[in-house]
This record gives structure tokens, C-alpha cells and sequence, in this order.
């Protein structure tokens, strides 16, 4: 299947190439009367938007609004120069995300600090003034019977929602489910630091299960069908706790976030997906992810 695809009548994924990479990072467009736009990239990733969206006859003048799902850079810092492009288009977001959209320079320093040596990856983050607060519950009607509702899906960070489209039965997640990737099989918790809270995680995951839909967007490698969509949430609950029992363990017992990487990559070191990585980056994405549970669980 392509990176960039029309998902259905109403809605289409688009691939930013974040980092230059195939899905690592995927917005979506749901169109109808009004088009909206779901997150948007990064800083670096403008172009590769605007120009897909112009491939689905989309123009950026169309775009009403433009919801992000959640507080991290790769899903919000791409708003300032996107609204340069959009002029007839405003911003939503929870108002936990509201609040690091307005004002993200602590927010963004902090992440820098956890990539360490992969800092370059993390693209500029601009603040955005006006910023539309949304919660649980909020409709936004698109027209021709094509609306998308908000879901709080707390988590991943506190203000992760999640958009469901009844008409085509689309379910767009953000970060909320896990990083898959299906071409090597893969899984790994979002627990990044600071935001991560692995409770409400586990929560958000079994009240996905609950939604009828038939399309799982995600923010990280794109879209999935059913019956595999409800099988990955289910997957990611199983690995979530998986790496919580090794987590708890070893760092419970040494308090080095090394041997807990030793023992994760010895769990998972031989899928090629893993591998691929350059070691530098590995090592920031996984010690990120292991800060994220230790800071969640207070070990």
C-alpha cells in the first residue's frame, strides 16, 4: 500500500517523511463540505504536505481547521507554517495541548534534552497564538453527513485525543495506540517522557476497543483495517506490560536505565526494524521510552 492513499470517500492519509523516512510520521485529511486537517508534521515537513494534498485536489485555501491530537513536535510544530499556507483555517486542540501549541519553548527544550544526541531530530517549534480548546465530547460538522468527535484519550501525554468519523467509520488515534510497524511486525509503547502517564494508557487503549470503527489512523506508520486495527490495540496493551514487568525489574533492582536497554534490545534487537537504525538513534528513541515508564510508575 502507498504512503499517500485516499482512506476512503471522505478521508486520506498523507505521509510527511519525517526525518526523511517512509511513515515514520503520517497526517490525515477528511473531506467534505469543509476539509479538515489532522496534525501537522513538523516544522521541516510543510512542503511534503501541501504538495500532497494538492495530488488529492485539496487546496490549502479549503482547509477550515486543523486539529492536533497531542502536545509533541511531530504532531504540532508543523501548524505556523502550514496557517501561512491556509488562510481560511484556525487550529484546534485539547487544552492541555492548547497550552504547549501557545506557549512550547520550556516544552520543546525539555524534549531536546531527552533525544541527548539525536536533538537534531527534533524540528523547531513555533508557538501558535490562537488555538481553538476542544474536549471529549465536541462535534464538528463537516457536512454531508461526515463529522468527526472528539475522544480524550489520555496517556501517551494528558491532552492525546483521538477523532472519530461515524459515516465512514474512521477512527483517527494520534499517538494513542503504540509505534506499529507492519511490515517487520513491530511494537513499541509512546511512553516518551514527562507526558507519559502508563495508567491512563492502558485505560485509552481498552476504550478504543469499545468505538465501532473500521479505519485506525495513526500518527506513526498509517492505517490499518479491521479485524487487524482492533488486534493491534490489543498487541499494544500486551506489550506495554510486558515492558512494564522488565522495566519494574531491572530498574526496580539497579536503577540503570543501561541494563533495562540491554535487556529490552536483547528482547527485540533482532527484529530489522531495530536494526536499522543508526545506534545513536536507538539509543535515544528506547531511552526515551524507558524514562517515560520510570517517570510514569515514580520507580
Amino acid at each position: 500500500m502507498d504512503s499517500d492513499f485516499e482512506i476512503n470517500e471522505h478521508c486520506y492519509q498523507i505521509d510527511t517523511k519525517q526525518w526523511t523516512l517512509p511513515k515514520v510520521g503520517v497526517v490525515y485529511a477528511v473531506k467534505s463540505e469543509k476539509t479538515f486537517l489532522i496534525d501537522t508534521g513538523t516544522s521541516q515537513t510543510n512542503e511534503k504536505i501541501l504538495s500532497t494534498l494538492e495530488e488529492f485536489k485539496i487546496t490549502p485555501e479549503s482547509i477550515n481547521t486543523i486539529i492536533v491530537t497531542h502536545e509533541h513536535y511531530d504532531h504540532g510544530a508543523g501548524a505556523i507554517g502550514l496557517l501561512k499556507k491556509m488562510p481560511n483555517a484556525f487550529v484546534s486542540a485539547s487544552e492541555k495541548t492548547a497550552e504547549i501549541l501557545r506557549n512550547p519553548t520550556e516544552f520543546f527544550e525539555t524534549t531536546k534534552r531527552h533525544y541527548g544526541d539525536a536533538a537534531v531530530l527534533v524540528s523547531d517549534y513555533p508557538p501558535v497564538r490562537d488555538v481553538q480548546v476542544v474536549e471529549e465530547g465536541n462535534r464538528f460538522d463537516l457536512g454531508s453527513g461526515v463529522s468527526l468527535e472528539v475522544v480524550a484519550l489520555p496517556g501517551h501525554t494528558p491532552g492525546s485525543i483521538g477523532l472519530f468519523e461515524p459515516k465512514t467509520k474512521t477512527f483517527f488515534a494520534g499517538d494513542a495506540v503504540c509505534n506499529y510497524n507492519e511490515e517487520f511486525e513491530f511494537y513499541m509503547p509512546p511512553s516518551f517522557p514527562e507526558l507519559f502517564d502508563y495508567e491512563n494508557y492502558l485505560k485509552s487503549l481498552d476504550k478504543m476497543q469499545g468505538i465501532d470503527f473500521e479505519y485506525l489512523c495513526m500518527g506513526h506508520f498509517g492505517t490499518q483495517k479491521q479485524p487487524k486495527a482492533k488486534q493491534i490495540i490489543k498487541k499494544a496493551a500486551e506489550v506495554a506490560k510486558e515492558w512494564k514487568d522488565i522495566i519494574v525489574d531491572i530498574y526496580g533492582k539497579t536503577k540503570s536505565e543501561a541494563r533495562v536497554y540491554n535487556a529490552l534490545l536483547e528482547r527485540a534487537g533482532d527484529n530489522e526494524y531495530i536494526k536499522s537504525f543508526p545506534d545513536f538513534i536507538r539509543r535515544s528513541i528506547l531511552g526515551q521510552l524507558i524514562r517515560g515508564y520510570v517517570l510514569s510508575l515514580k520507580l
